[in-house]
């Protein structure tokens, strides 16, 4: 009979562990679910607030074509920054500066050049003139 009650407390042990292990589980995955119904809103949000973000940006001043041309946007900012007189002066530059320079050395050189680009007061005033306006 000892045996009959000690067979029965660990199949009732077994029953309760069974159980909380279910109402346990049950629970952690009902927030689990909650937590990712919650992320998924915020993403969500997000995606439209850029959006939003995006649909006030002004157009963009080049076209995607190849090779870039200048919209009409561009070509005012390029007027207002007298950006053809600039790019002529940094054009005779390089070219003195990638004589003896092959292909690859000179897109090298080029891209130093534009990594580490200072503009002067002249061009920076214009460029601020140029971002005012536009």
């Amino acid at each position: 009979m000892n045996s009959a009650y000690w067979a029965l407390g660990i199949s009732v042990t077994v029953v309760i562990a069974v159980i909380t292990f279910a109402y346990k589980f049950g629970k952690w995955q009902g927030e689990v679910d909650g937590d990712r119904k919650r992320f998924n809103n915020f993403i969500e949000e997000i995606r439209k607030d850029i959006k939003n973000i995006l649909s006030r940006l002004p157009p963009s001043p080049t076209t995607s074509a190849s090779p870039i041309h200048l919209t009409q946007l561009g070509e005012r900012i390029s007027k207002n920054l007298d950006a053809e007189s600039w790019a002529e002066k940094i054009a005779k530059e390089m070219v003195d500066q990638t004589l003896d320079m092959d292909s690859l050395q000179i897109q090298e050189e080029s891209f130093k050049k534009a990594k580490s680009f200072e503009p002067d007061e002249t061009l920076l005033k214009n460029m601020r003139n140029s971002a005012f306006q536009e």
